[in-house]
Parts: structure tokens; C-alpha cells; sequence
């Protein structure tokens, strides 16, 4: 099914992309032609084979009611909307759709997160492909994606750790020495930062240290001066004699 890797869902390649995905993804999955078709149904399959995705959303529309357990009815229609920009709409069809995914629920959610992504609604379209994961932990597509998801959000070591999980399941892929240089450079840029953030700790635990010395000074002037003062007061305090003799007089 329609999958972009390493970058945000381009509705206007969804066409081109529409017919080799899915035969892509019925081989990966090994999945039977539903036996359960309508006429309705196989039109709209053909003409969404044939990237005519408004004339086949109309039919698969109709092929929903009239089968709503065939999940392709749903994937399909929901990858037409796709196509011709109208997210909401798909989500809203992958939603329905899901109690009839038995076998296909991953690319639901999955199609859901890049429509999510499409839409700059990134927390959501990272928890869409933690759902497709969930589903299938050996499909590398929902890694990459969640992975751009959470770079979106400036989740730097998440995301490597997604980039690094799909290189492992998909080492072969045309992305894969873009990825490594992305990861490298947030290893550089996260060292950096750290160095970075240890130098201010450092500055300021500088500065405290210095403070603190110069309080301790101050401190100990401010003694000193109070201990002189305290013997000056007690000399002062001497008793004024009389060079004097005098008697008493009966």
C-alpha cells in the first residue's frame, strides 16, 4: 500500500504510486484476492489500479455499503481520499474501516499517520504509526515515518532510535546513507549541545563558588573589624583618678 519513506506525504506522487503499492503490498502481506466482491468493488479497484482516484472513490463509496467487511473497499477508498488531498475524509474512512481490517489494521493506521503527517498534525501521526508497529514490528515503513513525525517535534533521540530500527529491518533501502548521515548529525548536534550545557554548568558553578569566596571575605573583614572595635571600647573604659590627698576633717 502507499508508503512514502523519509519524507512527508506528497499527495501529488500518491497517483503515481497508487497501482505498484498495492500490488507491492499484496505480495509483502501474501494476501488472497476477497472473495466477497461486489460489481461495485471491482470497478473501483480497477479504476483505483488505474490512478483515477475520484472516479474509483465514487465506486468504492458504494462498495463499502454494499460489503463493509471487505477491508480493501475501506483501504482503498480511504487511500482515493488520500489522493486527492481530502485527509479528514480518509482518517474518518480508515476509522470505519478498522473493525473490517482483519488482516490489513497496520496499513490502516499507517495510512492514517501519513495523512495525520500530510496535515502537520505530528503528535497524532506519532501515535497512528506507533499503532501500525504495534500491528507489524518487522515493517519498516512506520518506523521511518514515526521517526520524521517525531523529528517534526524535535524528539531528536526517539527519532533515532526509529531510523536506527528501520535501517536494521530495511539496510538495503535508497534512503539508508541519507538516514545514517541524519543520525550523525544529531549525535554531533546532541554533543554539542551537551558540551555546551556543561560548559554554562560550569560557568555558573564558577561564578557561585566565586560569590561564595567573596562572601566568606566579607564575612571575615566585617569579624575583624568587629573584634578591634570591641577592644578599643574596653580601654576607653579606664577610671579617672585623683593625684590628691584628703583628709577628713572632725
Amino acid at each position: 500500500m502507499r508508503y512514502r519513506e523519509n519524507r512527508l506525504p506528497d499527495t501529488s506522487r500518491l497517483g503515481r504510486m497508487a497501482r505498484s503499492a498495492v500490488l507491492a503490498l499484496l505480495c509483502l502481506t501474501g494476501i488472497a484476492v476477497v472473495s466477497a466482491q461486489s460489481a461495485s468493488f471491482a470497478q473501483g479497484e480497477r479504476l483505483f489500479l488505474e490512478n483515477k482516484p475520484l472516479e474509483a472513490s465514487a465506486l468504492l463509496e458504494r462498495a463499502t455499503r454494499e460489503t463493509p467487511s471487505n477491508e480493501k473497499a475501506w483501504l482503498y477508498l480511504g487511500i482515493c481520499y488520500q489522493q486527492l488531498g481530502r485527509h479528514d475524509e480518509a482518517v474518518a474512512v480508515f476509522r470505519k474501516g478498522l473493525p473490517s481490517a482483519l488482516s490489513l489494521s497496520h496499513v490502516f493506521y499507517f495510512n492514517m499517520g501519513n495523512s495525520f503527517l500530510a496535515q502537520g498534525r505530528n503528535a497524532f501521526a506519532e501515535e497512528m504509526f506507533g499503532q501500525a508497529i504495534q500491528g507489524k514490528p518487522d515493517w519498516a515503513p512506520p518506523f521511518l515515518n514515526r521517526a520524521n513525525a517525531r523529528m517534526a517535534q524535535e524528539k531528536y533521540a526517539d527519532a533515532v532510535a526509529d531510523y536506527t530500527v528501520y535501517l536494521s529491518i530495511n539496510p538495503s533501502s535508497p534512503q539508508a546513507e541519507s538516514i545514517r548521515k541524519v543520525i550523525d548529525l544529531i549525535g554531533k548536534t546532541q554533543a554539542a549541545e551537551a558540551a555546551r550545557k556543561a560548559a554554562e554548568e560550569a560557568r555558573k558553578l564558577a561564578e557561585e563558588q566565586a560569590r561564595q569566596a567573596l562572601l566568606a571575605a566579607v564575612a571575615d573583614s566585617l569579624r575583624q573589624s568587629a573584634e578591634g572595635t570591641t577592644s578599643l571600647s574596653a580601654g576607653s573604659g579606664d577610671v579617672q583618678g585623683y593625684s590628691e590627698d584628703f583628709t577628713l576633717e572632725d
